[in-house]
């Protein structure tokens, strides 16, 4: 009777690895593949509820939603990098303000960079670059933003612009109109309170929706300090929305994309030490057991696993020295030999596949749910060879700066309100604001990967 040994490192159902320095490879019958029917614990995506006591509309069933994305995106090393690039490419360079003046020639309008003290020094000073900075971050994390924005003293002008930190930021309850008053402002959420005037800041909401909010914020001198909702609007979220990549950090590919690395260090610690393969064919198994295709995926699993053990014990101990592993061959009806056991040294290392390609695929999805084109970014880890050419990064990098306007009009909406309340859009009618971009360049082009692509000082000579 052989004798039974605990020690052997299952590592998945195909591979396991004996102290002896043999990896035993035990080959998957792709029917398997259909009586397995394991499923990944899945924790769906919490739904926004606005239901619950208080004045406050819950983000997040637990009112912690923002709190749960920054601590499951701070566990992907490739998602943090990418969200800081796609931050970055929404910013931009530089905010400037242009005037449409009419060209009756043309037919057209002719851009006018506006040179205005007043306004170019709002655009320029650090407090209005740190808010576009937070905003363009914290709209590519969350797809919400709460613009700050105080009044001078005398009530008169819009002085300073900036943003609370989305995940500190909670919307008070709609009123009876479906308009949302109050912003509730605190580090302390899920448990802060409203109540608590040292954990809680409230601040009044601007109604975006108003044709008089101009005039109502003026008339009202007790609201020097008020929030600007800004967000991009997705379906069914009446307060907070989702960002398009939310999905994907709470699906079963972000689960599967952060178990792999932990399983390739549990597989290369065991495996860099092996000295042998014992690799068991797929049809050894129903020459041994007659019924073993009435078996389901967990007895023919378990069946497996005692023939590694019996293999272990065989070797095991003082009565396993010098012992060979007995095998059986023979002849299938065709006359075919029927593969047996096979035992080959490891020559130097070995080149053991783990879940790369999982991992690639995974990867694959969290940069579609990005909106990323890979030729910019990259193509994920272990890819290297479909990076793309210096012209498809050019056309793919210009691709994504015009799909990001929609996205700029949204932040860019509290500065307009900022140009109507402080009078700007009185002088200048057809005021605009751009975001100045480089424009990559191919390398024959005065020797230069990039220009500064400015929309009003760059001529029609200088583009063609």
């Amino acid at each position: 009777m052989s004798k039974k040994h605990t020690d052997v490192d299952f590592i998945t159902d195909e591979l396991a690895v004996l102290q002896h320095g043999i990896i035993v490879s035990m080959a998957q019958d792709p029917s398997d593949q259909l009586k397995k029917k394991k499923k990944i614990t899945r924790a769906d995506s919490p739904k926004p509820k606005v239901e619950g006591t208080g004045v406050v509309a819950m983000w997040g069933e637990g009112n912690d939603y923002p709190q749960d994305v920054i601590e499951l995106a701070n566990q992907d090393l490739e998602l943090l990098p990418l969200l800081d690039k796609k931050g970055r490419l929404l910013q931009g360079r530089e905010v400037i303000a242009v005037n449409l003046v009419w060209d009756e020639q043309k037919k057209d309008f002719n851009i006018e960079r506006i040179d205005d003290p007043e306004i170019n020094g709002f655009l320029s000073n650090r407090r209005t670059q740190r808010y576009w900075r937070e905003s363009c971050v914290d709209f590519t994390w969350f797809h919400n933003f709460f613009a700050d924005l105080i009044k001078d003293v005398a009530g008169d002008k819009i002085v300073y612009i900036g943003t609370h930190a989305a995940e500190d930021c909670r919307w008070g309850k709609m009123n009876d109109k479906g308009i949302i008053e109050m912003c509730y402002v605190s580090s302390y959420w899920p448990s802060a309170k409203p109540e608590e005037k040292d954990k809680v800041m409230g601040h009044p909401v601007l109604d975006p929706y108003s044709y008089t909010v101009v005039e109502d914020l003026r008339e009202n001198t007790k609201h020097d300090r008020v929030v600007w909702p800004s967000s991009y609007p997705t379906p069914g979220q009446a307060y907070y929305q989702n960002a398009p990549w939310h999905k994907y950090l709470f699906s079963d590919w972000s689960k599967i994309k952060a178990l792999v690395p932990k399983w390739k260090v549990k597989l290369m610690d065991k495996v860099l030490s092996a000295r042998f393969i014992l690799s068991i064919p797929v049809n050894y198994w129903p020459t041994q057991h007659k019924d073993w295709h009435k078996l389901n995926y967990s007895q023919r699993l378990e069946i497996k696993k005692a023939k590694v053990r019996e293999i272990d014990g065989n070797l095991t101990g003082l009565n396993g020295v010098g012992r060979t592993i007995l095998t059986e061959t023979g002849t299938d009806q065709e006359g075919k030999e029927i593969p047996a056991l096979k035992l080959t040294p490891i020559d130097g290392s070995t080149n053991i596949e783990g879940k790369t390609e999982d991992s690639q695929e995974a990867s694959q999805y969290m940069m579609r749910s990005l909106d990323l084109d890979p030729t910019i970014v990259g193509n994920g880890p272990g890819r290297g060879k479909d990076a793309g050419s210096g012209s498809d990064k050019r056309v793919a990098f210009n691709i994504l700066v015009a799909l990001l306007q929609p996205y700029r009009d949204v932040i860019l909406e509290p500065l307009y309100f900022i140009a109507e309340y402080n009078g700007w859009l009185k002088k200048y009618p057809n005021l605009r604001f751009k975001v100045l971009e480089v424009e990559l360049e191919t390398l024959d082009k005065a020797h230069s990967t990039s220009v500064i692509n400015n929309p009003v000082t760059k001529s029609e000579n200088e583009n063609n």
